[in-house]
């Protein structure tokens, strides 16, 4: 498409094709035309929903692109060969080449294209700053193409009148008339002037010239007062992005301040905003994509399914009810999951307070301490799990846990745990066979070694989930689990 952008407009200046350019025309050529046929098995997008059915894809192709493409790729296939093959006299294949010159101005339509390009590649975007930078080189380059265009259309119109014989801008551009490279340059400069306030010693010579100026001139004061303003509110933009936080930061800095905020805690406050900030900056909040509140019920689940499902799936627990229960873990990532931020030196719990969640690691480094003030080794590594007993049984915390660097939690309330599970008797007699084999583990375990962090040596989850699913799930087949309606 940028090859085809350049290179089209240029048509008009007559340079002698060597070896690349031949090449390059052939290139541009097989490229369309497979183009072409891969248009017949791309799927669509039709009221929200991606169509791939290869009987309504087609018809949608011959409806929108497929006339564009035939009446641009045609006439490039017929005039690659040579002509005597069609018994045509010379006339008649000077008209047939000239025609087919003329149709390739319509591959330009495919700039329309284009914009699809770049809506897919700035879908892996993930920075707010980044995302403007590119908007905003979006429309110079816009500015590019436009002036490029209007270049070759001067000389085009200055060309035609001065093989009419008439008074031409081509006298007024110097001694260099025959230096296409020079007289390109010139018209980007003429170009240019009329966008901007310069000027330049090439001017309208007669009626024709005189005509493109005026229209040139009058589709620049809308175009350009248009590009311009995006542009401007682009660099505003960039410029607020990094001011109101400076501002934020700033009046936070003064308040405590005011009130006498001990200097510790002033520290502790602001490097957890500075990284708060830096995580929303990476990362975007779900409450920041206001767009969101118009999804429906079933979307808004599976979304939220798909963006906390494979940290709390790393439990066996959760990954085989993910697997044989998938409806019951959509609505439990919905609705029972919290995300919790914390700053360096917070206390997630301490020792003898009800626990009312089961906490997954997302990211941080923790530290717990048991009842007897021994430092549990190895510490807590991201997406590990504890204090799952909170989950089955009424449980107090059995330690502390403070937090070593900044991080996120993911908690699982109990307390909707319990209302989602007691929904269905699937969901409900699954979890109640594996409380008991977990209650049972849980109390063989000596109440001095008791901990809100239980592993894999000290209950054998991997061992009682395997046990539930056999007697719970004996001959039913995994397919047949998982489409199950409930």
């Amino acid at each position: 498409i940028l090859w085809d952008t350049f290179m089209i407009p240029m048509q008009v200046f007559d340079f002698e094709k060597d070896a690349f350019l031949s090449s390059m025309d052939w290139v541009t050529l097989f490229y369309w035309t497979l183009d072409m046929i891969q248009s017949f098995f791309t799927g669509y997008f039709q009221e929200g929903v991606q169509v791939m059915e290869f009987r309504r894809i087609v018809p949608n192709y011959l409806k929108t692109w497929f006339v564009v493409d035939l009446v641009v790729i045609g006439p490039e296939w017929f005039t690659s060969f040579s002509p005597d093959g069609f018994g045509l006299d010379g006339v008649g294949i000077g008209r047939i080449l000239r025609l087919g010159r003329a149709m390739r101005v319509l591959r330009l339509l495919r700039l329309l294209k284009l914009r699809r390009i770049v809506d897919a590649l700035l879908e892996l975007v993930e920075s707010e700053y980044t995302f403007t930078v590119i908007n905003l080189l979006k429309l110079l380059f816009a500015v590019l193409v436009l002036n490029h265009v209007i270049a070759c259309v001067w000389y085009l119109v200055g060309r035609q009148t001065m093989l009419a014989g008439l008074h031409n801008w081509f006298e007024m551009s110097g001694e260099y008339v025959d230096d296409q490279i020079y007289m390109y340059f010139t018209s980007l400069h003429w170009s240019l002037t009329q966008f901007t306030p310069a000027s330049m010693n090439v001017s309208a010579a007669n009626r024709s010239e005189r005509v493109t100026s005026i229209l040139v001139l009058f589709f620049a004061m809308v175009a350009f007062s248009s590009i311009v303003g995006h542009i401007t509110a682009s660099m505003a933009h960039l410029q607020n992005l990094r001011g109101a936080q400076m501002k934020q930061f700033w009046l936070l800095r003064k308040y405590m301040k005011q009130r006498h905020i001990r200097r510790e805690l002033q520290l502790r406050i602001t490097k957890f905003l500075e990284y708060k900030a830096q995580k929303e900056h990476d990362t975007v909040h779900s409450s920041s994509v206001l767009i969101l509140e118009q999804l429906s019920e079933p979307l808004r689940k599976e979304l939220s399914y798909e963006t906390v499902v494979h940290w709390i799936a790393t439990h066996p627990f959760f990954s085989a009810v993910n697997s044989k229960m998938p409806v019951f873990m959509h609505r439990l990532c919905h609705s029972a999951l919290i995300e919790i931020a914390l700053a360096s030196g917070d206390i997630v719990f301490t020792a003898g307070h009800e626990a009312k969640q089961m906490l997954f690691i997302k990211q941080g480094d923790l530290q717990y301490i048991g009842l007897n003030r021994i430092v549990l080794e190895p510490a807590l590594q991201q997406q590990e799990s504890f204090v799952e007993p909170a989950l089955w049984v009424s449980w107090r915390h059995m330690g502390d846990c403070k937090v070593l660097s900044p991080g996120e939690l993911i908690g699982i309330c109990n307390d909707i745990f319990a209302k989602e599970m007691c929904l269905h008797h699937l969901p409900w007699s699954f979890c109640k066979m594996y409380a008991v084999e977990f209650c049972e583990r849980l109390n063989a375990i000596a109440p001095e070694d008791l901990s809100d962090v239980l592993r894999e040596d000290d209950v054998g989850t991997s061992k009682m989930v395997d046990k539930a699913l056999e007697e719970f799930f004996p001959e039913t087949p995994e397919a047949s689990v998982q489409t199950g309606r409930y």
